[in-house]
Formats: C-alpha cells, structure tokens, sequence
C-alpha cells in the first residue's frame, strides 16, 4: 500500500511539473502611446516571435499597456508591470525605457527596446557594442545623410530646412544634434524649434513662414502626435513637409518621406528577445542599429502639389513615386 501511494505521489508530483513547464512565458509589452508608429512597433515583435516558433497562447503570453502619453502614470506602468514578474519586458521609447531602468528594481527581468534613438545617451546601456545588465534592444537611429541627400532630391534648390523638438526630451536632442552634423556636410542649415506643449505646435510652425524652404519631421513624441496640425498649418504657409515616419493617412498631405520602418525594430527587438529567453547574457548583446534597408524613401505628387510645388524631372519615373 505504501509503495502505491508512494506512485501515485510521484504520478501527481510529474504531471504538475510536466504542467508548470508547459506553462506559457509572460511578455509584458509597456508603450508610451497609442500611435500607429509605436503600433507597428509592437505588431513586428509579435510577427517575429511567432515567426521564431513563439506561439501566442501556448509559449508566450502578452500583455500589453500604455500610458496614454502621459508621463506622470509611467511610474504606475512601472509598478504594475513588475509586480506580474514578466519572463520579458518589451519596452517601447526612449522615455518607457530609461523608466525601467530605474523603476524595475528586479533586475533579474530582462528588458528588451524598441523604438528607441540612443540608448546610450539616454543612459539605458554602457555603449552601442554592450547591454546593460538587464537590458539590450533595438535602436531607431536615424540617418540624416541619407534623408538630406533625399531631401535634395525631391527639391535641388533647398538650403534652410525646418525641424520641431522637445528640448527636454533626450530622444530629441539625440536628433537635433545628429541632423545638424549631417547637414553641415549637405551644404543645409537647419533651423530648428522647440516646442514643449503640442498646444503651441501650430504657432511654432507657422514662424517657419518665410525663414526656411522645407521643414522635415525628426522622430519626436510630441510632434508624431500631431502631424495632421502640423501638416495643416504647413500647407497654409505653402512650404513642403517631410516625414521621418510614414503615415499613409498623410501621404496626400505631405511633400515626401524618409522614414525608418518601426515594424522591422519591432522585428530585431523579437531576434534579441529569442536570443535572451535562449539564455544569452544582455551584456553581450550589441544594440541593433538600423541598416539602409530599414529606410523608405517616398515622394508625394498630390503633397508637392499642395504646396505649389511638382516631382523634378529626374524623379519622375523613380520608384519613390506614391501612386
């Protein structure tokens, strides 16, 4: 009787550990916003999981939250995301991100981001060759070589470019800076403004009127949220206006992109994570910067058009053309 007992024990104690094992990882996905960029973001980190064998529901669980764009809730977010002891986080923006890092006091939870410009400015890892001790991910760096050279394409007699940005914000002045190197080697001045309340967004536009020839949108919480306004009140001064994220909403409103596709950061933050839940340590994990063909280059006629402006000649046949 007591070597049965002893079976059946045993019997139970396998299948709750078979159970236990079989139990889906938690993915706790925190976001700033809701906002189509930041959406395709967390849509190509799933797309990416479930491509590396990741099934929802089985081997992983999400769950995601944002804060609204609202800064004061994002220690709340922090707590709340720590408190379910995630087998991941998945942190999307400059700002979500340097908040784990000081409010997920469990360092033993990996954190992976994304949509993020320099995570070592923002102090979220040592260098661009290293994680940090929990934390590795996907940066969104832009190439203003490459967007001012397209820049000039679309209008070859440019030579003041305008550009908006939130002086407290690191992710901005990441760019501000970056855009101003790649413009002294253009042969460009970049004329930019600051703005730290969206309410001012139309005002600060418009003092554009007569000072630049074209304004190019950096990737900036405050100013993504409010391209429609922007792109109003640009149209109203006649003066073209360039993306750095694409918007197809938008894409009869605006002069042209050179945008960052925030879909394939989603997809190397997912390569990073697969690499982490395999054991691989963070701190040997490089950030992935984003190459050539993480970019998209489009011209809009019906934008040009908007503005009073037309595709040049030369680039009337180019595949940058929307249809």
């Amino acid at each position: 009787m007591k070597i049965g007992k002893t079976l059946i024990a045993l019997a139970a104690l396998m299948a709750t550990t078979i159970v236990a094992h079989a139990a889906p990882k938690l993915i706790a996905i925190a976001n700033f916003g809701d906002h189509p960029a930041l959406q395709a973001t967390v849509d190509g980190f799933k797309a990416r999981m479930t491509a590396l064998g990741y099934v929802d529901g089985k081997d992983v669980v999400y769950d995601y939250q944002h804060v609204n764009f609202d800064r004061s809730l994002i220690p709340q977010l922090m707590q709340q995301t720590e408190a379910k002891n995630p087998a991941l986080i998945f942190s999307i923006t400059t700002g979500v991100t340097q908040a784990t890092v000081r409010g997920i006091t469990n360092k033993s939870i990996p954190v992976v981001f994304g949509a993020v410009v320099d995570p070592v400015v923002a102090g979220i890892v040592p260098d661009w060759q290293h994680g940090s001790e929990n934390h590795a991910g996907a940066s969104m760096l832009p190439d203003f070589d490459a967007s001012l050279a397209f820049l000039k394409q679309v209008m070859p007699g440019v030579k003041r470019v305008g550009t908006l940005f939130n002086p407290g914000e690191d992710n901005d002045t990441t760019n501000i800076n970056l855009i101003n190197k790649a413009a002294a080697k253009a042969g460009l001045e970049i004329v930019a403004v600051p703005v730290d309340n969206a309410n001012d967004l139309p005002q600060r536009v418009q003092s554009f009127s007569g000072k630049v020839d074209a304004i190019f949108l950096i990737q900036s919480n405050i100013v993504q949220t409010a391209v429609p306004v922007v792109a109003q009140v640009a149209q109203r001064i006649k003066l073209p206006l360039f993306n750095s994220i694409y918007s197809e909403e938008l894409k009869d409103q605006l002069a042209g992109f050179h945008a960052i596709s925030y879909s394939k950061n989603g997809e190397q933050a997912a390569n990073i994570a697969d690499r982490i839940l395999k054991g691989e340590k963070l701190a040997n994990i490089a950030t992935y910067v984003p190459q050539p063909e993480d970019f998209d280059s489009l011209v809009s006629p019906k934008g040009l058009a908007a503005v009073g402006l037309s595709v040049p000649e030369a680039l009337k046949d180019s595949p940058w053309i929307i249809k």
